[in-house]
């Protein structure tokens, strides 16, 4: 088990929570996805706002969560080595 990956991945995580509870919440609030609404339009700045800021981070963080509980530190997980 490596604790600086799971503390990376958790911070990871956490951050796609957070952008999830901002998004229902008050969404005028984030800076990016009233900027995306504003040039995309609304469901389609929503869809890549989601995408970019919560499913990747989802995603990324699920990776990194699973090797740091299968032991491999930051930079194993960044480089492959």
């Amino acid at each position: 088990m490596q604790y600086s990956t799971l503390a990376l991945a958790s911070a990871i995580i956490l951050f796609a929570v957070y952008t999830v509870i901002m998004s229902f919440k008050s969404p005028d609030e984030l800076i990016k996805l009233k900027y995306m609404r504003g040039k995309l339009g609304a469901t389609t700045g929503t869809i890549v706002h989601t995408l970019a800021y919560v499913i990747v981070p989802l995603i990324f963080g699920a990776f990194m969560l699973n090797a740091g509980l299968s032991g491999v530190s930051i930079t194993q997980f960044i480089t492959g080595k």
